[in-house]
Parts: C-alpha cells; sequence; structure tokens
C-alpha cells in the first residue's frame, strides 16, 4: 500500500511540475482559438502562467510587446484570471477574467494601426488603406451572455480614408467614441475635429458584442469647393443625402 501511496504521490507531483513549467507558447494555441485566428502570441518566452512575447494581429502582421501573469487557484472553478502588460518592463498592469460567465477587462490601453485592425477584423481591402492609429482605452469592460457593462473610450487619430480619385485621401481628423453604461446594450456618442469632414452619430454595442452606427457626415464648412465637392461625392456612394449638406451612415444597413 505504501509502494501504491508513494507511486501516485510521485505521478501527481510529476503532474504539478509539468502544469507549472508549461511552455510559454501553449497560450498561443488559446490566444489563436479564442480570436478566430486573428491574433497570435509570437516569440513567447517563459510558462505558461508568467511569460513574455508579441501579441501578433492577422494578417496585417503588427506585433505589440506582451507580458502575463495567470493565477492557478481560478483554474479549479473553470476561470482563467491574471495580468496582462506591454512588455515585462511595463509599470501598469491590465486585470483580465475569462470564464463560464463571460469576459472582464479593466485598466487596459493599446495603441494599433487602424489599417492592420480592419486587416483582422476582415474588412474588404479597398477599405483596410485606412491612415491613422486607434487607441483604445478600457476602464472596464465586462461581458456576460445576459449584459454588458463598459467604461472606454476609443479615439482614431489622424484618420483618413481614400477618395475616389488616385492618390486623394479625405482626411477626417480625430475620431472619437466613448461608452459609458450597463444592460443587455449600450450607446455612446461618436464625434470628431478637424479634418475634412464633420462627424456627429451614435454606436450601440450589444452583450454580444455586435455592434450598430448611425451617423452623420458632411463636408466641413470653409474647405476648399473642388474639395467638398470630392468629398460629397464619395460619401454619396456609402450614405444617403439627408437633404442638407450630410450623409447618413448607418452599419449594419436596415
Amino acid at each position: 500500500m505504501r509502494v501504491a501511496i508513494a507511486i501516485l504521490a510521485g505521478v501527481a507531483l510529476l503532474a504539478i511540475a509539468l502544469a507549472i513549467s508549461a511552455p510559454a507558447s501553449l497560450l498561443d494555441a488559446r490566444v489563436a482559438a479564442l480570436s478566430d485566428g486573428h491574433l497570435r502570441v509570437a516569440d513567447a518566452e517563459g510558462t505558461f502562467w508568467n511569460g513574455t512575447g508579441q501579441l501578433l494581429l492577422v494578417p496585417g502582421g503588427t506585433r505589440r510587446a506582451l507580458a502575463w501573469h495567470i493565477d492557478a487557484w481560478p483554474l479549479l472553478r473553470g476561470e482563467v484570471q491574471g495580468t496582462i502588460a506591454g512588455g515585462k518592463d511595463a509599470t501598469q498592469h491590465a486585470d483580465f477574467a475569462y470564464g463560464h460567465q463571460g469576459v472582464e477587462l479593466r485598466h487596459f490601453d493599446l495603441s494599433l494601426p487602424m489599417e492592420s485592425v480592419l486587416k483582422s477584423a476582415g474588412v474588404p481591402g479597398a477599405l483596410t488603406t485606412a491612415g491613422g492609429s486607434v487607441t483604445a482605452h478600457i476602464e472596464r469592460l465586462v461581458q456576460t451572455p445576459d449584459a454588458i457593462d463598459a467604461q472606454l473610450t476609443l479615439q482614431w487619430q489622424d484618420a483618413s480614408v481614400p477618395g475616389l480619385r488616385p492618390g486623394e485621401r479625405i482626411a477626417l481628423g480625430e475620431i472619437r467614441l466613448d461608452l459609458d453604461g450597463r444592460g443587455p446594450e449600450i450607446g455612446g456618442a461618436l464625434s470628431n475635429r478637424g479634418g475634412d469632414v464633420e462627424i456627429s452619430g451614435r454606436v450601440a454595442v450589444s452583450a454580444a458584442l455586435a455592434s450598430r452606427i448611425d451617423a452623420t457626415v458632411r463636408p466641413r464648412e470653409g474647405i476648399d469647393r473642388d474639395r467638398a465637392d470630392a468629398v460629397a461625392a464619395a460619401l454619396s456612394l456609402i450614405g444617403s443625402a439627408d437633404g442638407q449638406g450630410g450623409y447618413r451612415l448607418a452599419w449594419p444597413r436596415s
């Protein structure tokens, strides 16, 4: 009996040792599965529990330094909890949790080129040449099957999109979205500063993370007449005229 207990204890200790020393590369497969292959963890070092690597957007190829720590005890109740940061020397850490009841992310900041974000989202190629970078500040994002609780800000800085003529671009300035609320669906204001257009509208996000956009875009007063005509011509292809010089953009289209 003592021999059997010793063998079982040895096997248990070996299993624990293997789990503790599990390679960091195991996280890549998990992240890829959760993101449908749009996110990967490259150049992973350390262990599954404490490691570093590069967060990779596919297919854009943009990389961001990443460091993580995963707590062991929450795994006993089927939940993954821990912290992530922008590299091993980062001073700010974001808290995350993932389990049967949903996803939680707090105190998270990230900046990425908009072109890479659109490519990873599967947007048609003609639209992925958008310029500028998008910065996200997430104070909290708690998503369950029935509700979403969020306080976050998204800023698209130096935003631009291609115009109708070769080499032409339409400057959108700085676009900002603020979301703050809790419920089956939450909404927030969409606006911009500067650029060739004025944008005003609203974005709604559901508990399933499906989004709706309803905005009016118009050429900004004071820009050159030829420029205004070119902007209006481009807007007419993607929106419906509101009779007051603006164009209504709704997505998904009703």
